[in-house]
């Protein structure tokens, strides 16, 4: 039982773990409030997925996934290049293998080889998900105002985009509340901060 103690120790971490997205109390959202509200999602969306899912996996997936940030700690995306996404991989790997060896749980390693793969159908939702959860945070925030300091406006560009929006469409439901969530967060940014949400769609100039 030691060492289900230690793994209990290490997987508190997440609850300590803070990412750049803000919460509807203007605090930052822990890396183990994040997970839950992908878990939240995955439930609350199961009975319109147009697919059949193992919902037992995509749960398991949805707890597990960012669990070797609590060794390796999370990196902004605006902050990760081809050098730090190595580095970082290589990070969570060592903290995998920390896990792994202290619970010898085989199937905790199927899951975080799972997702990391990204092959099976659960792991591509898992992954929808996980962005989808951001969106989520850019609707509940106090202060929509945060999110245009990165980088140029680095993630309502993104955030706009449609390459951004095509990760939902391979799930007819995603793509759907994730369109109403984009509806939603562009009323705000324009009745709380006046910006048209126009200005962050980069047009791509083709030669006619």
């Amino acid at each position: 039982m030691k060492e289900v103690v230690d793994f209990l120790k290490i997987a508190e971490r997440l609850e300590c773990e803070y990412r750049l997205t803000r919460m509807s109390d203007d605090t930052q959202q822990s890396v183990a409030s994040h997970s839950w509200n992908m878990a939240m999602m995955a439930i609350a969306l199961q009975p319109y997925f147009s697919a059949s899912f193992d919902m037992t996996r995509v749960l398991k997936l949805c707890i597990l996934h960012d669990l070797p940030e609590a060794v390796a700690h999370d990196i902004p995306l605006h902050q990760q290049n081809e050098v730090v996404r190595q580095e970082k991989h290589k990070q969570e790997a060592i903290a995998v293998s920390k896990i792994i060896n202290m619970l010898g749980n085989e199937d905790i390693k199927c899951c975080f080889n799972e997702y990391e793969l990204r092959e099976s159908a659960e792991s591509k939702l898992v992954k929808a998900l996980d962005i989808l959860d951001t969106t989520v945070q850019h609707l509940c925030a106090k202060d929509l105002s945060y999110v245009g300091t990165y980088n140029d406006n680095f993630y309502w560009k993104l955030f706009f985009s449609e390459e951004f929006a095509a990760k939902f469409d391979f799930e007819p439901v995603l793509r759907n509340v994730f369109d109403e969530i984009k509806k939603r967060v562009s009323e705000r940014l324009k009745k709380e901060l006046g910006i048209d949400a126009s200005v962050f769609i980069e047009v791509k100039n083709e030669k006619l």
